[in-house]
């Protein structure tokens, strides 16, 4: 799974849409699309403990993305259903377009863990994943030990590049953007907005998830490496206690992880295919686009 990263390519993927689709596709689409798949399935892979007893899934990684389970969540078959809905009902270019490029951004973007998304579902059951980092949560770690190999991982190096990506399109999160692309795209719901809050206030909303993003990825990459002290089992079953959670950022780490894995593909295939499948969808949400043009035209 990816953390921060999830919040980052939201800010990034608006910002790099092609000019014709530029102010008219819906911010809150886009981040209800690529919030979607873990709204729907997270909350049991952890759970939760009452009274010292635990309620969650006893099987997180196939609850999360695998079958029988919530693997569907991740899925380009749902995405696209989700989106046939929202079509059907509202008619409107501007959400669709945003929802499944968030939904496909959340999808595509966690086939680097070790479990990965079952990107052919229903046709097929398989997994795709290139393995960039260990699954981690587990019933005993919960979302800590789960955080910490995350962020002890190639996982920190993700959100790392995502973050930059957004950095460098910094003007995004300024005033004037908001203004001139954001606002248009969803002027009702910013107008209901502006019921309760002042400009700043609704700016303020706009960056809201950026600067979550950035206190999530620094709040656990602190807790990991200058707070916690865990007690990590060696290669020779010897229990060694750390001054704080080791760092690897080797592929398929950190060492310390027992990775997990379901029924996959030839990791060598994954890549190739997440790109035909971006490139699909690309090229399908521009059909509409300009389809609706079209007929709006006449």
């Amino acid at each position: 799974m990816s953390w921060a990263a999830h919040q980052f390519e939201i800010y990034a993927g608006e910002n790099h849409l092609p000019k014709r689709l530029q102010g008219k596709v819906s911010f809150f689409a886009i981040y209800l699309g690529d919030f979607m798949p873990d709204f729907l399935a997270k909350f049991w892979v952890y759970g939760f403990t009452i009274g010292g007893t635990h309620y969650g899934a006893t099987n997180p990684h196939r609850r999360h993305r695998g079958w029988p389970g919530m693997g569907f969540t991740h899925t380009a078959f749902l995405g696209l259903l989700i989106t046939a809905v929202i079509w059907m009902w509202k008619r409107n270019p501007n959400w669709a377009i945003g929802f499944i490029l968030g939904y496909a951004a959340h999808a595509l973007t966690d086939v680097n863990d070790s479990i990965g998304t079952m990107l052919l579902f229903p046709f097929s059951l398989d997994n795709f994943s290139v393995g960039t980092w260990a699954y981690a949560a587990t019933i005993e770690g919960g979302k800590y030990y789960d955080g910490a190999a995350y962020y002890s991982s190639l996982g920190f190096v993700m959100d790392s590049f995502w973050l930059v990506v957004v950095l460098c399109s910094w003007r995004c999160l300024t005033r004037d953007y908001w203004k001139q692309r954001i606002v248009p795209a969803d002027a009702k719901a910013w107008g209901f907005f502006g019921r309760f809050l002042s400009e700043d206030g609704r700016l303020a909303l706009y960056r809201a998830t950026f600067f979550y993003g950035v206190c999530r990825m620094v709040a656990w990459t602190t807790w990991a490496h200058l707070i916690a002290n865990p007690n990590i089992v060696l290669p020779n079953g010897v229990t060694r206690t750390f001054d704080s959670y080791p760092w690897d950022l080797s592929w398929g780490g950190p060492w310390w992880v027992t990775s997990v894995e379901l029924n996959q593909v030839n990791p060598w295939i994954v890549m190739p295919f997440v790109f035909a499948l971006l490139f699909l969808i690309y090229a399908g949400v521009l059909r509409l686009f300009d389809n609706h043009a079209r007929q709006a035209a006449t």
